[in-house]
């Protein structure tokens, strides 16, 4: 059996939906699970020489996670050996939900192994045991369900995104920014103000994310949560970001960065952000994780 995940990369928060929102982009990982192939874990494209390859990186882990929980009703469930070899398009360590397209993938290759005893098409239960995995539920939304999707308390809720809206991500070639480090930086508290601020321009990105209303959504992707005490820890993604802004290009950034997310509207392009900067015009990904049998 070879079966292939695709998994979309994802951005999230969205300016002031910190932690609630997650967009899927169409930039995917794939991942092969071979059980016919000599055991062992291959990795190719971005971050090929980082990731490990003894069975503790994401994938793995998660085919693990899923496995050990289907046994809880199907105790004879058995995932059979098999070789794996990843191609990962989505840049490690950038805000573009690198880690969750891995969780992602290893669950759903695990329930397809399982057969009768995994998922089936379960998208609710793939999101749960991903998002536990790896922690972050407004990457894993959109990994799983495409689209745009907005997560409370567990419960998501998936939205199509207009037509007239189209991204672009600018990853920076040399910063970094560890997901940890960044979290680490925020605040425990913030001012009311603040929060009711990030309440009401939550909704109005909704609002123009589904409507295509370009002009609302550049008053719409500011945020008081977040966003300074990241962009305080790469200074070249917030002077960038502050030149997208003041052309009135939609804008914000996408997780914990530093990688930046824009939107282009007719006749009002994204200009050239120059060395150390790499652009990608990307879709939305109207739909979230596939598995194919080759």
């Amino acid at each position: 059996m070879r079966l292939t995940a695709r998994v979309p990369a994802t951005s999230a928060n969205l300016g002031p939906g910190f932690d609630c929102f997650g967009l899927a982009l169409d930039l995917c990982n794939e991942v092969t699970v071979d059980t016919e192939a000599e055991p062992r874990i291959t990795w190719e494209g971005e971050g090929a020489d980082e990731l490990p390859t003894d069975g503790t990186d994401m994938v793995s882990r998660a085919i693990a996670a899923t496995l050990e929980r289907r046994r809880e009703r199907h105790p004879g469930a058995v995932v059979p050996p098999f070789a794996l070899h990843g191609v990962n398009r989505i840049p490690l360590a950038r805000g573009l939900g690198s880690s969750s397209a891995a969780a992602v993938a290893g669950v759903a290759l695990a329930s397809a192994l399982l057969g009768s005893a995994g998922l089936g098409d379960d998208r609710r239960a793939m999101f749960t045991v991903a998002a536990e995995l790896e922690g972050h539920p407004d990457n894993a939304a959109p990994a799983v369900y495409g689209g745009l999707t907005v997560i409370a308390e567990g419960s998501v809720r998936r939205l199509d995104v207009h037509p007239a809206v189209r991204p672009l991500v600018l990853v920076p070639e040399r910063l970094r920014m560890a997901t940890d480090a960044a979290r680490r930086a925020l605040p425990t508290s913030v001012p009311l103000a603040d929060a009711v601020f990030n309440v009401a321009h939550a909704a109005l990105a909704v609002t123009a994310l589904t409507s295509g209303d370009l002009d609302l959504l550049h008053a719409a992707l500011r945020d008081r949560l977040h966003e300074d005490a990241r962009l305080a820890l790469v200074p070249e993604a917030r002077a960038l970001l502050n030149e997208l802004r003041g052309t009135g290009i939609p804008a914000c950034v996408s997780g914990s960065g530093p990688t930046l997310l824009a939107f282009e509207r007719e006749g009002v392009t994204v200009p050239d952000p120059g060395e150390g900067w790499r652009a990608l015009r990307l879709a939305v990904r109207a739909h979230g994780v596939e598995v194919v049998a080759a």
